[in-house]
C-alpha cells in the first residue's frame, strides 16, 4: 500500500477532487487513487471509512487524514514538498493563498449556474451575478500573470496550488464558452493543455455512471 491515498468522486462532476489530484500528479508524488461514485444510495456508506465529512476529496497519508481540497493541497505542500507548491516570495505567497481561498469559498452563481461537467460544450447565457463573477476571475488571472507570472505561463510563474484551484474553473469556462479577455483566455487554454488536466477531462468524459443530482447547487456543494 502506498503512503498516500486520495479519495475522489466522479471525475466528470467533482471539481474539487481535481485540485489535489493535479498537485500530486504535477509533483510526481505516488499515490493510490480511490474513486467513489457520488450521489448514489450507498455513497455515504462507502465514504464513511475514509471521510469524516462524508464528502470528497480526502487524503490519507500514513496515520493522517485530511479533507477539503485546499486543506489537502496545503498539507501536501507542507509535508511532502517542503512548501514548494506555493510561491517562495512572502507577498506572492500571500496573494496566491488569498485567491485560492477566494475561488474555493466564493462564487456561488458560478457554482450553481455552470456546474462542473467535463462533457459540457455549449453556450449558456450567464446571469448578471455570474457575469460579475466571471469578470472577477478574469481579473485575477490577468493581473496575476501580468504582475507575478515572471513571463511564465502559470499565475505565479511556476506551477502552484493556485493553478490547481483554478483548473476546474478553466474546464467550466471552456465548456460553457465564457467570454474572457485575451490574457485570461490564454491562461485558460494553457491550463487546459496541461497533460494531467487533459487526462482528467478524458477520463471524466468516459464515465457512464448515472448521477442522482437534485440540483446544480447540490453538485457544487457535495462534489
Amino acid at each position: 500500500m502506498k503512503d498516500s491515498r486520495l479519495v475522489i468522486g466522479n471525475k466528470n462532476h467533482s471539481p474539487w477532487s481535481l485540485c489535489p489530484w493535479l498537485l500530486l500528479k504535477m509533483y510526481d508524488i505516488k499515490f493510490e487513487e480511490i474513486q467513489i461514485a457520488l450521489y448514489q444510495d450507498n455513497t455515504a456508506e462507502k465514504l464513511g471509512p475514509y471521510s469524516p465529512s462524508l464528502k470528497v476529496p480526502v487524503l490519507l497519508h500514513k496515520q493522517t487524514t485530511v479533507w477539503d481540497s485546499l486543506a489537502i493541497c496545503e498539507y501536501i505542500s507542507e509535508t511532502l514538498l517542503q512548501n514548494a507548491a506555493w510561491p517562495t516570495d512572502p507577498k506572492r505567497r500571500a496573494i496566491a493563498r488569498s485567491i485560492s481561498s477566494e475561488i474555493h469559498s466564493e462564487f456561488p452563481s458560478l457554482k450553481e449556474e455552470w456546474p462542473f461537467n467535463c462533457k459540457a460544450s455549449f453556450s449558456q447565457a450567464p446571469s448578471t451575478n455570474l457575469v460579475e463573477e466571471i469578470s472577477r476571475v478574469d481579473a485575477i488571472w490577468s493581473n496575476c500573470r501580468y504582475r507575478y507570472g515572471n513571463n511564465g505561463n502559470y499565475l505565479f510563474g511556476r506551477f502552484s496550488i493556485a493553478d490547481c484551484l483554478f483548473a476546474p474553473i478553466a474546464i467550466v469556462f471552456n465548456g460553457y464558452n465564457a467570454e474572457l479577455s485575451s490574457e485570461a483566455d490564454t491562461y485558460m487554454n494553457f491550463l487546459l493543455d496541461n497533460p494531467f488536466v487533459q487526462k482528467w477531462i478524458a477520463l471524466g468524459r468516459r464515465e457512464t455512471q448515472p448521477l442522482r443530482i437534485l440540483s446544480s447547487r447540490d453538485a457544487a456543494r457535495l462534489g
